[in-house]
């Protein structure tokens, strides 16, 4: 299957695994759904029907949500800094 978690998402942005915060899905899903976050980018994996999609939370911070193929969702606390869409790894496609 390949990389997963913490580890999809250091490899996806090419950043250190260590600058990237798991978030418990009540609050991930609170910040993303319920606090009417803004949207930044979505990403969906070529061959699978995974999504990575980054929500703005403060003016330094926000928030990825991975949803797996069969549709869980994960969420990840980042810096603004560390992501930046136009640097994504391959066999992913920007949708949003």
């Amino acid at each position: 299957m390949g990389r997963r978690g913490r580890d999809l998402i250091a490899h996806l942005f090419d950043i250190d695994i260590e600058r990237i915060e798991s978030l418990s899905w009540s609050l991930g899903s609170r910040i993303t759904t319920k606090a009417d976050a803004d949207q930044r980018f979505r990403f969906d994996h070529q061959r699978s029907s995974r999504s990575v999609t980054a929500f703005e939370v403060t003016d330094y911070t926000c928030v990825l949500r991975l949803r797996t193929p069969v549709g869980r969702e994960k969420f990840y606390g980042i810096a603004n800094a560390d992501v930046d869409p136009d640097l994504v790894a391959a066999d992913w496609v920007r949708t949003a």
